[in-house]
């Protein structure tokens, strides 16, 4: 379940930014596309500027193309501009800011009013009449492509003429091509990366849905040896006396009376499963009131007196009294019951059980202590689980989900459970509250 759900991690993370990264990608090309098509396309406006800088009027009052050669500036009309080498030959304009392509190889013709070519003007290139012909009967609009020769058009009006530049859009796909690759590359690589971040966050994503997996499974396995352990007594009592027929119930006293503590044991068992259940799926709803805590863990000390007589263990109480906390008395009560009882039972004999009880700042302090056998540092960390128990303690009678249930107690009033364990100290659970 945990590989299938790691994979599914991965598989919808690099769905998501892949699909972000070739949107991205996309964007980028049909920009760079566009931005080709402007930039081919001022070019040829350029050329048609160019074009029509170098026309001249000769003797006869008929307008030819002068190619400039040196030092003409004499030759220029008097309405247009000197044309130097400090002037830029290529400004920054259109939409996109582009820079306009220099282009060394065109075929600009020159039609007259009945559509006639009077000039053709052939740069680096060689283009048949028939193609060319085909070519200028398309090229109907201001500018527009011919896909069918893979050329671009520009067709401007100028004094009673019709020019018409064309230019080939090889470099435009020529571009694209090389946008497309790299773009494939980069596309492909950050999917080779976005796998291996995925891999490693997913790893981080599903490790508490391990740990919590890992923990109910366990939970299962401890909590299914633990009742087996009652119904196995049970139902071996429950055979010798069915195998004494003739038995009077006094007579089977004793196998009654170990039913009844292993059934007792069950119960118990259960309802603190059942209160843990509860607790993980929020579904407490337990009542809340002002409860006289200190009434509370001086009745609790009072109850294991006795049991710590028996161990030569002495109870010093340090109680303030009238400290009233917001909570359940039921819940209050078990949590003083479950530290009592689990610094008696794990205290050496003649030793001292000091239970404490105080306000410090907006919060109450409860922390009971006792000197026994020191918790380790691995036996710590785990100290809180569930059916867990130290191996010095398998000997000792319990489930093991005391400690379970005070956090649980302690946490559902937004306070803190700790416990500090050394030589010198002994072993201090405090719950500040």
């Amino acid at each position: 379940m945990i590989k299938k759900l790691r994979r599914r991690i991965i598989i919808i993370n690099m769905a998501l930014i892949g699909t972000v990264i070739l949107g991205i990608f996309t964007a980028v090309n049909i920009n760079s596309y566009t931005n080709s098509v402007k930039s081919l396309e001022q070019g040829i406006n350029q050329l048609l500027e160019r074009d029509k800088r170098f026309e001249k009027i000769n003797e006869n009052g008929e307008k030819e193309f002068k190619e400039r050669d040196g030092d003409d500036s004499d030759d220029q009309p008097d309405d247009e501009p000197p044309f130097d080498d400090e002037t830029p030959r290529f400004e920054k304009s259109g939409p996109g800011n582009n820079n306009p392509i220099e282009i060394s190889s065109y075929i600009i013709v020159t039609l007259d009013s009945n559509g006639e070519i009077t000039e053709k003007q052939e740069t680096n290139v060689t283009m048949d009449e028939t193609d060319l012909q085909e070519c200028l009967n398309q090229a109907k609009n201001q500018n527009g492509e011919i896909s069918d020769y893979s050329l671009m058009y520009v067709r401007r009006e100028m004094m009673g003429q019709t020019k018409i530049a064309f230019a080939s859009t090889g470099y435009i796909y020529t571009n694209l091509q090389s946008s497309l690759i790299i773009s494939s590359v980069l596309f492909v690589g950050s999917l080779a990366v976005i796998f291996l971040i995925s891999l490693f966050l997913s790893g981080l994503a599903v490790k508490p849905v391990q740990k919590a997996w890992d923990q109910q499974k366990q939970f299962v396995a401890d909590a299914s040896h633990e009742l087996k352990t009652p119904l196995t007594v049970i139902l071996a009592n429950n055979n010798i006396m069915m195998s004494h027929k003739d038995s009077k119930v006094s007579d089977e006293q004793q196998w009654l009376e170990s039913t009844q503590e292993e059934a007792n044991h069950m119960k118990k068992l259960i309802d603190e499963m059942l209160f843990l259940a509860k607790s993980d799926a929020g579904e407490t709803n337990l009542q809340m009131s002002d409860v006289d805590f200190s009434e509370i863990v001086e009745g609790c000390a009072l109850n294991f007196e006795p049991v710590a007589f028996e161990k030569e263990v002495v109870i010093d109480t340090q109680i303030d009294p009238g400290i009233v906390i917001n909570g359940n008395a039921t819940q209050l009560n078990q949590l003083a019951h479950i530290l009592v009882d689990n610094a008696v039972k794990y205290a050496d004999n003649g030793t001292k059980v000091t239970i404490v009880l105080n306000k410090k700042n907006d919060r109450t302090h409860f922390s009971v202590n006792n000197f026994g056998s020191v918790i380790s540092k691995e036996d710590m960390e785990h100290i809180f689980d569930r059916f867990y128990r130290a191996e010095k303690s398998r000997t000792t009678k319990g489930y093991g989900l005391g400690l379970s249930i005070a956090q649980r107690i302690v946490q559902s009033m937004k306070g803190k459970l700790t416990v500090e364990s050394s030589e010198a100290n002994g072993t201090t659970f405090s719950a500040d509250i």
